[in-house]
């Protein structure tokens, strides 16, 4: 199945969305893997039109490349790959997670073949450790590990309320518990272009629940709205939305609000 408002071919596209079901280093919950098939699933349940931003994605060339089949053991090198081969055809794209390892591959494609970017971080957790479970490429790491393709100075991060101390200090531009405030504050400062990772558990558990690490005490689905907005007319190179997992919960109602939350980005993009 694709999206339903995917109504172009690769080549005529402006941007593309494609599923990379990786999830390997899952530490709670497992499941991330079929969450692009559920979010396509959840778009018949979603208007193409926006209300908040009066717009429709049917008059948007958009191309689904569908999930990413993996070939190989090295699913880090193949995300590389495929990110590498959409952006080398002038592209840009949004990547449907699976966990938020996948950040990393993709940041790392981007960069060798766009040049200097900043990353926005959106999310419940820190994600800055230098290794976790003995592994260094982990959803538990995948900031740490753009940082060093980036560099730290140029990674902003919203939202977060786990983490462990050391991961706290070890990042300046990292704002707890809200994220629409401190972007206000934050965005003119924030060099172009950007690229965006939304974790979708720095929504509150309340209002997303279907998430393989569920941490309360999140932001609302408008506030993660209202911040999406302020990057309208913005240079954005690319985005994920990582971190849905339906099998964690229920995941109809869960997956419509993602589904329409990649409306909302791909409409902001």
């Amino acid at each position: 199945m694709k999206l339903e408002y995917a109504n172009h071919a690769f080549k005529t596209a402006d941007l593309v969305v494609v599923g990379f079901p990786f999830d390997r280093t899952a530490s709670f919950l497992p499941g991330t893997s079929f969450a692009p098939e559920y979010i396509r699933l959840c778009t018949a349940n979603i208007e193409s039109y926006s209300p908040y931003q009066n717009q429709s994605l049917d008059r948007k060339k958009i191309c689904d490349l569908s999930d990413y089949y993996f070939r190989t053991a090295d699913h880090i090198a193949e995300m590389e790959r495929e990110a590498s081969r959409i952006y080398r055809s002038g592209k840009r794209a949004v990547f449907l997670g699976g966990e938020h390892t996948i950040t990393y591959p993709v940041v790392k494609a981007i960069r060798k073949i766009k040049g200097p970017f900043s990353v926005v971080h959106f999310d419940a957790h820190c994600d800055l450790r230098d290794s976790f479970h003995g592994e260094k490429i982990s959803h538990a790491c995948a900031l740490r590990r753009v940082s060093e393709v980036v560099g730290i100075k140029n990674v902003y991060q919203f939202g977060i309320r786990s983490g462990t101390a050391e991961e706290f200090s070890f990042h300046k531009q990292l704002y707890k518990f809200e994220v629409l405030k401190p972007l206000k504050k934050m965005l003119n400062k924030i060099k172009e272009p950007i690229y965006l990772t939304i974790d979708v558990d720095v929504l509150d558990p309340g209002v997303l629940p279907a998430v393989g690490t569920p941490e309360p005490g999140g932001i609302s689905f408008k506030e993660l709205l209202d911040s999406l907005m302020l990057f309208k007319g913005r240079k954005i190179v690319g985005a994920d939305i990582v971190e849905y997992n339906p099998l964690a919960a229920s995941p109809w109602a869960s997956g419509s609000l993602v589904a329409e939350l990649l409306r909302e980005l791909i409409l902001v993009l």
